[in-house]
């Protein structure tokens, strides 16, 4: 037995051998997958250099100090480094300073090498349009520090004397442009930009001439010298503040003419109460125990009261107007009743000391050929009179037609016909509507109204016959 085992002892020792030796290769293999497994490539671009590397670390910062260790040149402080993203290749921009002159304005920007100018400004949201003149031009690639100018292309418009003239002009400002057009400037004229402002697309330049104007205001009148394109304008120049409710002549967006007179008035107002009456109405109810053409007064009336607020309006200091702004009635009015008959006299006999009566009725031929039938007939001495826009004691209108008689002899409202007994003077047809003091004490017949005074000499004094009608 112990033989046996003896023979078989090589044998087990070369198995375990093995065993150790493949344990200790997979140890290896295991240690460097790992290592592979840590390990990047990058890739660091500079212009026209490029440096690539493996290494354990994805950190830029890590990446860039490997780059300098290979011969990167250090990052100054207006470069800049930019990851391709998701990747480690790095790509390095070389910043210079750049002047940007645009209209006599600077600008200090960076620019990276290799970038063109165009694009440059392109960065910085520099827009050029094509007709826009750069200076280096604008394919010029930067390599160092660099003065760029840029001069506008400008379609702008110049107005002056009552004409428009279009341009289109580079680099220029607003006096080369008015040069341009032709217009020359008087020493005292006026533009609304500034000589030396460099020009702007779709720019209106406007010249406005120096004119000469008359401002009165405040009690005086004085001359000035103006260059402004409105009265408004030309007010605030010279001085003269309007409120809201000053008055001018002419209206502020007017335009300035040579020789213009200009008038301001100045205005104010105040509040003022004043207590006024309310005038009472007439209320009339009819009765028979008065005659037509009679009025009683049943009950007087009374006027009431009330303040009122007004403001009023001076101009210059007179006052122009008021405008009411509140009313207030302290005591209404009472309305006055008249009582108006309605009882139907009969006509009297004729009994008139001033003239004769032919009584009963007849027929007379009228001014227009008609024949008209009366029931009396009084002649005697009538005159006339007028009291324009007067009234008469019924108060009717005191106008041609209406005569003033006696009521007891000729009823109010007795519808008439006068004219002198031949014929030669005509007053014509007319009505009872007036009480006539001559009249009442036996003088005359009638009194004649007529609308003016001048046509009272018609009639005088002289006998007239008064027809009576039906």
């Amino acid at each position: 037995m112990h033989g046996r085992h003896q023979k078989k002892a090589p044998k087990l020792f070369l198995i375990r051998g093995a065993a150790v030796l493949v344990l200790v290769l997979a140890l290896c293999v295991s240690s460097f997958v790992t290592v592979m497994a840590n390990t990047v490539s990058a890739n660091v671009i500079d212009g026209d250099n490029s440096y690539s590397f493996s290494m354990s670390s994805a950190d830029l910062e890590a990446i860039l100090a490997q780059a300098e260790a290979q011969g990167l040149a250090p990052l100054g402080e207006l470069d800049t480094a930019e990851r391709v993203k998701n990747t480690t290749t790095v790509y390095i921009r070389r910043g210079v300073p750049m002047t940007v002159s645009e209209a006599g304005r600077e600008t200090e920007l960076v620019a990276y090498k290799g970038d063109t100018v165009e694009k440059t400004l392109l960065d910085h949201n520099i827009l050029l349009k094509e007709a826009d003149e750069v200076v280096p031009a604008r394919e010029t690639e930067v390599e160092s520090p660099l003065s760029v100018e840029i001069k506008r292309s400008c379609s702008v418009n110049v107005l002056a004397d009552g004409k428009s003239k279009k341009l289109s002009l580079t680099g220029a400002t607003v006096a080369d442009a008015i040069q341009a057009a032709g217009v020359k400037l008087g020493s005292e004229d006026s533009v609304n930009f500034e000589l030396d402002e460099p020009l702007f697309d779709k720019m209106n330049i406007r010249v406005v001439r120096t004119m000469k104007i008359e401002i009165t205001v405040d009690g005086e009148t004085k001359q000035y010298s103006v260059s402004a394109q409105s009265v408004q304008e030309a007010l605030q120049k010279c001085g003269v503040e309007l409120s809201e409710e000053d008055r001018l002549n002419c209206k502020p967006k007017d335009k300035i003419k040579d020789g213009m007179q200009i008038v301001v008035q100045r205005v104010t107002t105040e509040e003022a109460v004043e207590k006024e009456e309310i005038p009472y109405e007439t209320a009339y109810e009819d009765t028979d125990s008065l005659y037509e053409g009679e009025t009683s007064v049943k009950s007087a009336g009374e006027k009431g009261e009330k303040e009122v607020k007004y403001k009023l309006i001076y101009v210059d200091g007179k006052l122009d107007g008021k405008e009411v702004l509140e009313e207030k009635v302290i005591k209404e009015p009472v309305k006055e009743v008249v009582l108006r008959g309605t009882l139907v006299q009969e006509t009297p006999a004729p009994d008139y000391s001033g003239g004769s009566s032919s009584g009963g009725v007849g027929t007379f031929v009228d001014y227009n050929g008609n024949v008209v039938s009366y029931s009396g007939l009084l002649t005697g001495d009538c005159t006339a009179y007028s009291v324009p826009g007067g009234t008469t004691s019924l108060g009717w209108d005191a106008v041609y037609g209406v005569i003033a008689v006696d009521p007891n002899i000729i009823p109010y409202g007795t519808r008439l016909y006068v004219t002198s007994p031949d014929g030669s003077v005509v007053y014509g047809y007319g009505v009872a509507g007036d009480t006539g003091g001559a009249c009442m004490a036996g003088d005359i017949i009638a009194d004649l109204c007529y609308n003016t005074i001048e046509e009272c000499s018609i009639i005088g004094r002289r006998v007239m016959n008064v027809y009576i009608l039906s």
